[in-house]
């Protein structure tokens, strides 16, 4: 498991207007993005064709915050443990975690990871 101390460090894997707009909204939420050679906390990966589906049906993206919450999840955080990383309250984990799982489609923590990195939008590192 990795800590992570000051500002996330985001890496982008895609090239495109898809991938700008994830950039802007993840630089306005305070992140920080690096470049390809660079190490980073986050791997995002967007693409066009991989726009999730909501459970009713509208296109959803994930905020920059949830990609931090589900990164989290991939590391095995519990939710105290995202909160005091990502420097928010308990509750406002609980919030994430019901939009990400409903962006998602899933129920629990485990679906989540593994959607997550099946669509690309996490990695999973030993």
């Amino acid at each position: 498991m990795r800590l992570l101390h000051g500002p996330l460090r985001l890496r982008i894997e895609a090239e495109g207007p898809e991938a700008a707009e994830f950039a802007d909204r993840a630089a306005r939420d305070g992140l920080i993005l690096v470049g390809p050679e660079e190490d980073s906390d986050l791997v995002a990966k967007v693409a066009p064709s991989r726009r999730i589906e909501s459970i009713g049906g509208r296109r959803r993206r994930l905020s920059a915050r949830e990609i931090e919450v589900l990164s989290s999840l991939v590391e095995g955080k519990s939710n105290s443990e995202i909160a005091s990383s990502l420097g928010i309250g308990l509750r406002t984990v609980r919030f994430h975690l019901e939009g990400l799982y409903s962006k998602l489609g899933v129920r629990r923590r485990g679906e989540a990871v593994r959607e997550g990195i099946r669509l690309g939008l996490v990695r999973f590192r030993a």
